[in-house]
């Protein structure tokens, strides 16, 4: 089950259009269902193994810019995307590797979900559709710790982490980002 913090679906379905014709491409309808629903989103301890291929999901691309590396319009900039896209695969996810889970656009992939290791350059395929891959991602709904809890969970497991100012403001950013952020179930 996975469960993603949504971007703003605002004008989702005319910047899809406006996308593929930018690209020349057609967007699987579960895909396009996905993106018209949540516009992709970050994801929390989101993990994924089909055949042989372990993973994370850190976000899934949209067309808001609520995160500048989980849009579409950064994503776009990069000749990875570009060489995806010549290659038949349109790039839809991350992991915190800077892997990319794309699908198929071509006539002889179309829909399939695959595995884009960028380290060796190739591509794995995962399975026949974005439906079956999106259920066999596991997650779980994020609850916030406070700071206290935090510093309470590293005294427990006799931590040697120093909580210092700069822990402290980073684990402040991260409470107050996702905050402001929906978390939704995904059911498509």
């Amino acid at each position: 089950m996975l469960y993603i913090f949504s971007f703003d679906n605002s004008n989702v379905a005319e910047k899809i259009a406006l996308f593929e014709e930018t690209l020349g491409i057609k967007i699987p309808d579960t895909y396009r269902d996905f993106l018209k629903k949540y516009n992709g989103g970050q994801t929390i301890d989101a993990y994924f193994d089909i055949n042989g291929e372990s993973s994370d999901i850190r976000c899934f691309y949209g067309f808001e810019e609520q995160n500048e590396y989980c849009g579409f319009s950064q994503l776009m900039q990069d000749d990875s995307f570009t060489s995806a896209i010549e290659n038949g695969y349109l790039p839809i996810a991350e992991d915190s590797w800077g892997n990319s889970i794309v699908i198929g656009i071509s006539e002889l992939n179309y829909g399939e979900i695959s595995f884009y290791d960028h380290e060796i350059d190739t591509y794995n395929y995962l399975c026949p559709n974005f439906k079956d891959f999106i259920s066999q991602i596991e997650s779980q709904e994020y609850v916030p710790l406070s700071i206290e809890e935090r510093i309470q969970e590293l005294k427990e497991c006799n931590s040697k982490i120093q909580v210092d100012d700069g822990l402290v403001k980073l684990w402040q950013e991260e409470i107050d980002e996702l905050a402001n952020l929906k978390q939704q179930k995904v059911e498509l």
